[in-house]
């Protein structure tokens, strides 16, 4: 048998209307939005988190200097660790360490890039993002080897002496 076509089952047939393609449209593109959004910041956050994670490995490479100073017995050579460069402590230079400079143009470093300032002595991280990062930092992130007072310990007794190490520590630029 044979059926016969009626209007309303022509119009199931034709597809989507032009009022659900823009509905569909719009939503796509509202998602699109929301999610290079996300994109962004979480992009930000692994920058953060790389920045963190050599400054951390930096910390270790200077314990590590310094306890091999302290086993030769050779503290009176720890205070020579501040100024140096902590990139030179490492087995292998991070991929985007651009290298040492007096006063680098912005040419010389790009943004994403580590660098260590001969000048002030600091280990200089330029953020790549535009936006600012959470420590409020607009467009570097400065390391630098300095002296640093220990805790006081309570139970300690009176006259010791005040005890002093090197470490690795964020400056304000």
């Amino acid at each position: 048998m044979r059926q016969i076509a009626t209007p309303s089952s022509l119009s199931r047939a034709r597809g989507f209307s032009l009022l659900e393609m823009a509905v569909c449209t719009v939503v796509v593109a509202v998602l699109t939005g929301v999610l290079l959004q996300r994109l962004l910041y979480y992009r930000e956050q692994a920058e953060l988190a790389a920045v963190e994670q050599l400054a951390g490995v930096l910390r270790s490479a200077l314990v590590l200097k310094i306890g091999q100073l302290q086993a030769r017995g050779k503290e009176a050579e720890i205070p020579a660790l501040i100024g140096e460069n902590p990139i030179d402590w490492l087995a292998e230079k991070p991929r985007n360490y651009a290298g040492e400079y007096f006063a680098p143009t912005p040419a010389q470093v790009a943004p994403g890039n580590w660098y260590f300032d001969r000048k002030s002595k600091t280990l200089v991280y330029l953020i790549s993002g535009e936006k600012k990062f959470p420590r409020g930092t607009a467009k570097r992130i400065n390391f630098k080897v300095e002296f640093t007072r220990l805790p006081i310990i309570p139970a300690k007794q009176s006259g010791t002496p005040e005890t002093r190490t090197v470490a690795l520590t964020q400056v304000n630029s």
